[in-house]
């Protein structure tokens, strides 16, 4: 503690320590800065491109080569909003006959001023083209159809693997 105590009467005798002292705050704040959004960035970069994603898996298949990859979605996602419902039950005795009527409204459930979002429903995909240097070998063409298939949970019909061209 008495060193802590020596170190600060020196740094207080430094003309300007308060400059100083704001300096390294700062710059501690922008290191923790820059290391928050790159985090951010790359798993927003990753969950946003599965055509990516999936081109760097499969490229790491034994003989598949470089890869690119294409995928078609049929229509687009759709977001999952939390819903309330209200269910109001009325009941008229007129002449002898009793009717009831039942009324249920669905509303969206609000958080401040926009819609509670419960989670976001992929859209489903239709097809994928895969065209790959080692598509000519047969079993690498298989790997890369039960790879693609696994991966995205469809049919293998659904799955074109082409071989690229020599350039």
């Amino acid at each position: 503690m008495e060193k802590i105590k020596a170190l600060w009467k020196k740094f207080k005798g430094i003309k300007n320590y308060e400059i100083i002292l704001a300096l390294v705050i700062i710059a501690i704040a922008v290191i923790i800065y820059s290391i928050v959004s790159t985090a951010g960035t790359k798993q927003t970069a990753t969950e946003s491109d599965p055509e990516e994603r999936l081109e760097q898996i499969l490229s790491e298949v034994e003989g598949a080569g470089a890869v690119e990859v294409m995928i078609t979605y049929a229509g687009t996602g759709s977001k999952i909003a939390a819903t309330e419902t209200d269910t109001k039950t009325t009941s008229t005795d007129a002449g002898g006959t009793k009717t009831t009527t039942v009324t249920t409204t669905t509303s969206p459930v609000m958080q401040g001023s926009e819609v509670l979002i419960l989670g976001e429903k992929e859209p489903e995909v239709v097809g994928v083209l895969v065209v790959a240097e080692g598509a000519d070998d047969v079993k690498v063409r298989l790997r890369l159809r039960d790879a693609v298939a696994t991966v995205l949970g469809i049919k293998s019909s659904a799955i074109q693997i082409l071989s690229r061209r020599d350039v």
